[in-house]
Order: structure tokens, then C-alpha cells, then sequence
């Protein structure tokens, strides 16, 4: 990659992005890393709808648990 290339000569969507390093810049001036972009997504596809109905249930029975422990010690 060339450091400080503007890519809005690619296309018209990619106006205000450009590259320093290897880093991509995009036009509201915060600078994506490869590792960033991986994160992101992963983090993206952990809000799906099955995980969240997934996280739910264990939540439910987490307090369960959590209530039966209390009523027991006391």
C-alpha cells in the first residue's frame, strides 16, 4: 500500500477515505487497522439474533441459580 494515497480517484464512495502506512483513514479522520476491521466484524456477528436469544436464556438461568443460592443461605 503507498502511505497518504486518496482513494476517492477509485470511486466516488471511497471520496475522503485515503491510506497512511497501514492504516486505512476514513473521511471522519479514525484509522482502521487490520485488527480492528477483524474485531468489528467478530464483534458484529456476536449481536446476531440467535446469539442474543442464546445470551437471554443463559442470563434466565444465571439468575435462577443465582436465586436459588440466595434463598438457601438464608
Amino acid at each position: 500500500m503507498y502511505s497518504g494515497r486518496e482513494l476517492g480517484a477509485l470511486n466516488e464512495n471511497w471520496e475522503g477515505w485515503r491510506i497512511n502506512k497501514e492504516e486505512l483513514i476514513v473521511p471522519g479522520g479514525w484509522s482502521l487497522t487490520p485488527d480492528r476491521i477483524i474485531t468489528g466484524n467478530a464483534l458484529l456477528e456476536l449481536n446476531n439474533e440467535s446469539d442474543r436469544l442464546g445470551k437471554m436464556e443463559i442470563m434466565k438461568a444465571a439468575r435462577l441459580l443465582n436465586s436459588m443460592n440466595t434463598n438457601k443461605s438464608q
